[in-house]
């Protein structure tokens, strides 16, 4: 009986220490898992270095398209580049011409 007398006084004595130790698990538990957390902040940092290649690819090809479509301005247009560009794509040519076609590589 003198070892249950002993838990039950020396239990009082350990209720804060506990309620302490539960209350620091909880909030380092949720400093790392949390919304706000370390492992949110590290996904966070990696779908930003996404988005910025993704930006930066996107960039490339609206400045690749800005240059074709500057080509096609009526001020720097070649009419025998249109020409030869139209034949090409149309497959067509002018009656009587005789078209040589080159194999492509």
């Amino acid at each position: 009986m003198g070892i249950l007398v002993e838990i039950r006084k020396r239990q009082r004595h350990m209720l804060l220490p506990l309620f302490f130790a539960v209350v620091f698990g909880y909030l380092a538990y949720h400093v790392m898992h949390g919304d706000r957390g370390v492992f949110a902040y590290i996904h966070l940092k990696q779908e930003i270095v996404r988005a910025e290649e993704a930006l930066a690819e996107t960039d490339a090809t609206r400045q690749a398209w800005e240059r074709r479509v500057a080509l096609l301005r009526s001020a720097s247009l070649d009419p025998d580049l249109l020409d030869e560009r139209a034949r090409l794509m149309l497959n067509a040519g002018r009656p009587g011409e005789i078209v040589i076609p080159i194999p492509s590589r």
